[in-house]
């Protein structure tokens, strides 16, 4: 994820010009119009160079405008009468208080700045940068806060490889705030550790709801979909009220994944403790599945319409993954016309076989059941269940 750029203060030059243009604008006026009465009108210089200058060059500007208007008044002969003395200590008094002004600007910028790395810090954190390439499928993902300035927020996403294909998770916590990104990393660290040894989804989604009981987070939901993809294409899907995964074909057909049973969100599986029932979607080669939070799915236009994802699905054929969410992410922003009013998460997968050879039956060569020979683990403790892709603790180095 790309660290953003914030813009830094203007150069030497451009800082000063809009107080020396005014200033010089001023004199010309004086010039050509004659006694009028222009002078208290140098007081804006200084002011107008606070708006984008440090205090240093809001001083030098505010002398420079004195200069001036001390030399007009002389040239009008007004220079010791009332009006002259008026007309400077109006520069003068405004020059001191733009510099203040500027350096309380320049201090809000600074601690802004600051919040905006901290904040692009817990946001690394917490959404890893997700690998590329997981050897059965090439994945893209883009996140976009609907606050300003924001990095974080409740929706999130996570990619794990484990040995025989890949796992994911994509979901959306109830609510905003700091209360979101807490239950956003919770949910977020047990998928990270239960991926790996979980012998299947539902493994892993029991995983997810008991530590987020135990972290006393019940107040909050999250709706979330967990995915599975074998080397052999088999996609796996477990609904916990998400929006459905639309799976793009390499043939130019297209579906909405619906599950067949959904289950209640994570946090609310007391009101329905039955688990969700699995759909399975057989993927092709160049097949493409695009999973998504529901700042997507309800973004509306200004006559309250949502956005048609399904009728844009050509947006989702290019060559490049990345490219293909930056243009969906565009197309959505022309859909509403105003940005969005709500956080979004975005992952796009394809299907790419690698060339090795599929465990038995298309399924996963993981989690299994491992022998004494080939348990692992350090101080000779032993995983009895490990899905962890090359794990280098493996004794003799066998899969």
């Amino acid at each position: 994820m790309r660290a953003p750029s914030f813009p830094a203060l203007p150069t030497w030059p451009a800082a000063l010009c809009p107080g020396i243009v005014a200033a010089v604008v001023i004199t010309v006026c004086d010039a050509l119009l004659g006694d009028v009465g222009l002078l208290p009108l140098y007081a804006v210089c200084p002011a107008l160079t606070a708006c984008c200058a440090s205090p240093r060059r809001v001083a030098i500007c505010g002398a420079f405008a004195m200069l001036l208007c001390a030399a007009v008044a002389g040239y009008d002969d007004l220079l010791f009468t009332r009006r002259g003395t008026v007309a400077l200590t109006s520069v003068f008094l405004v020059s001191v208080a733009s510099a203040v002004a500027a350096h309380a600007r320049v201090q809000q910028e600074r601690r802004a700045a600051q919040q905006r790395r901290i904040s692009e810090f817990v946001q690394g954190v917490i959404l890893a940068p997700v690998p590329g390439d997981t050897g059965p499928a090439a994945i893209a993902a883009s996140y976009l806060s609907a606050a300003e300035d924001a990095r974080i927020g409740g929706d999130f996403y996570e990619v794990v490889p484990v040995r025989g294909g890949v796992r994911l998770l994509i979901g959306d916590v109830q609510g905003k705030g700091l209360n979101a990104v807490r239950t956003a990393s919770v949910t977020l660290s047990a998928f990270r550790l239960s991926a790996h040894d979980a012998t299947d989804l539902d493994g892993v989604a029991f995983s997810i709801s008991c530590a987020l009981h135990r972290r006393g987070v019940e107040e909050q939901f999250v709706t979330a979909v967990l995915a599975e993809l074998d080397e052999a294409g088999r996609l796996t899907l477990l609904s916990f009220g998400h929006p459905p995964p639309l799976i793009v074909r390499a043939d130019g057909t297209h579906e909405l994944a619906h599950p067949p049973s959904p289950a209640m969100p994570f946090g609310l599986s007391w009101l329905d403790p039955d688990p969700p029932e699995p759909r399975h979607v057989d993927l092709a080669h160049g097949d493409r599945v695009l999973l998504y939070t529901d700042g997507l799915a309800e973004a509306r236009n200004t006559e309250d319409a949502f956005y048609p994802l399904v009728q844009r699905v050509a947006l989702l054929r290019g060559a490049s993954l990345d490219d293909c969410l930056v243009q969906l992410r565009h197309d959505v922003h022309e859909h509403t016309g105003a940005g969005v009013d709500d956080d979004s998460a975005l992952m796009l997968l394809e299907y790419r076989p690698s060339p090795e050879p599929v465990a038995p039956e298309g399924r996963p060569r993981l989690p299994v059941q491992q022998d004494d020979d080939h348990r692992h683990g350090p101080y000779g403790r032993s995983c009895a269940i490990c899905s962890v892709r090359d794990c280098p603790l493996t004794r003799d180095g066998r899969a």
